[in-house]
């Protein structure tokens, strides 16, 4: 791990704990909403102001169908996948409280002087375009605590096209917090400060961790006032408005699938299906007349290993729902998560969450629900004999998640070889009381000395504390 992955990993940590484990002790009465906001850390000398360079285009209009009613208005969508819907810009004055400096470099080919613009802190708030730029919302569906919710779709998100870098890499670029969308439903399409802040801080530290996972660019906070009731108990509170400017390879979620199924528009489907396959699972041949029986395997195995991943460097993902579970990647959408102080199978990071269905101890199995609710959005188009071979895969998910998962620990422990007792030792240590935030981010890279760290105060009687 990079030096830089390592600070940033601690420092998340911390800050993703204290926000889904303490929120109760953010905003409890009113007085802290009209706190002064100590700017004097922040991006906020602004010297000049001009294009940005960088160019958007999007495949994405002319492969799947677009909806054919335009505007913001909250509607029932149907045969289609986007719907066009433009940004609502922050109340100015605005501040650029947070830039990853990899992501302008290293993915969107931007000089750090670019920050210095103030058409930049417009074009990364959704207060204006860049070049190419044709802002759309997602139609999707799906499952929320085990329920279908029908219709959700980017109720707070505008994506607002593709940029391919000088790498040839191509990166979908989004706005979250960027205001009302036609699936914003009851909502007003903004973000807090407090969510926000842990999406940017948790998705760069995962990236350095080696997890899959969207990118944040930037993070802008605004005056503007959004009142939210954090708690679900009727007590609203006066909070800050913040937009993130994300990335990812593709926001295409196993609910994108389950919505075009559920109201029986299977050519849609099979158009958006091919549309993936094409470009994102390129290993899979278009003319193979199994193709969907081996994407399903292929998003199948990436979802076990991508589980296991997380869980092995402390994340927990409050909300594991098929709205929000990509086919690709973590992607941070509604909901909490953050990294665990002890491994507490019950612990639940989502304070709404009152039957323990994303606890941490849960996460895999959260996993094959979902695995589950694509298949039945793939059923349609399988033979009988592909549907048997799908679901004997889909049987095979909690062998792969758990020979992941120990592949992953052994390596932090430093084991060598594949020994029947390392799988008790690793069973030892999920139920001993030490801090995991110490064990993960110390036993992180293949080290002799991981074991020993670990024993040594297991059996000198101590807790690790970090």
């Amino acid at each position: 791990m990079t030096k830089h992955g390592f600070t940033l990993f601690l420092f998340s940590s911390a800050v993703a704990i204290a926000t889904f484990r303490d929120e109760q002790e953010f905003c409890e009465n009113e007085s802290c909403n009209e706190r002064e906001f100590d700017k004097s850390h922040f991006y906020s000398d602004v010297k000049h102001c001009g294009e940005i360079p960088l160019a958007l285009s999007h495949k994405l209009l002319d492969a799947l169908p677009l909806d054919e009613v335009d505007g913001n208005v909250i509607r029932t969508v149907k045969r289609s996948v986007f719907s066009e819907s433009q940004p609502s810009p922050l109340k100015e004055p605005l501040t650029l409280a947070a830039v990853s400096q990899d992501v302008l470099r290293n993915i969107l080919d931007l000089n750090e002087s670019v920050i210095q613009n103030e058409e930049f802190v417009r074009c990364v708030s959704g207060g204006k375009l860049f070049p190419g730029s044709v802002p759309l919302a997602h139609r999707y569906g799906g499952h929320q605590f085990g329920y279908w919710a029908g219709q959700l779709g980017d109720g707070r998100a505008h994506l607002l096209g593709e940029y391919t870098n000088r790498k040839g890499e191509r990166w979908e670029v989004q706005l979250k917090g960027s205001g009302k969308t036609p699936y914003s439903r009851s909502g007003d399409g903004r973000a807090v400060i407090r969510s926000s802040v842990r999406e940017f801080l948790c998705s760069e530290a995962m990236h350095f961790l080696g997890v899959p996972t969207s990118r944040a660019l930037s993070l802008v906070v605004s005056e503007e006032p959004v009142w939210r009731d954090p708690f679900y108990n009727g007590s609203v509170i006066k909070e800050r408005g913040a937009v993130v400017l994300r990335l990812a390879k593709s926001w295409f979620r196993i609910g994108s699938l389950e919505i075009l199924t559920r109201t029986g528009e299977l050519d849609v489907l099979r158009t958006l299906l091919d549309f993936v396959i094409k470009e994102h699972f390129k290993s899979i041949a278009t003319n193979d007349p199994d193709k969907y029986v081996v994407f399903f395997s292929r998003v199948l195995n990436e979802t076990a290993h991508l589980i296991a991943h997380w869980m092995s460097v402390g994340f927990a993902h409050g909300v594991c729902n098929t709205d929000n579970f990509s086919l690709l990647s973590i992607t941070f959408h509604y909901g909490p998560f953050g990294f665990m102080e002890s491994y507490d199978p019950n612990f639940v990071p989502n304070t709404s969450d009152d039957e323990g269905r994303y606890s941490i101890g849960a996460q895999a199995n959260v996993g094959l629900f979902n695995l589950q609710k694509l298949l039945e959005a793939l059923k349609p188009l399988l033979t009988s004999d592909q549907l048997s071979q799908s679901q004997q895969i889909l049987r095979e998910y909690p062998q792969i998640y758990h020979q992941r998962f120990h592949e992953l620990f052994k390596a932090k422990l430093g084991f060598l070889g594949n020994e029947e007792k390392d799988s008790y030792v690793i069973a030892f240590l999920l139920k001993v009381n030490i801090s995991w935030i110490v064990f993960f981010s110390n036993c992180t890279i293949i080290n002799s000395y991981s074991f020993l760290f670990i024993f040594y105060y297991i059996f000198n009687g101590q807790t690790v504390r970090s």
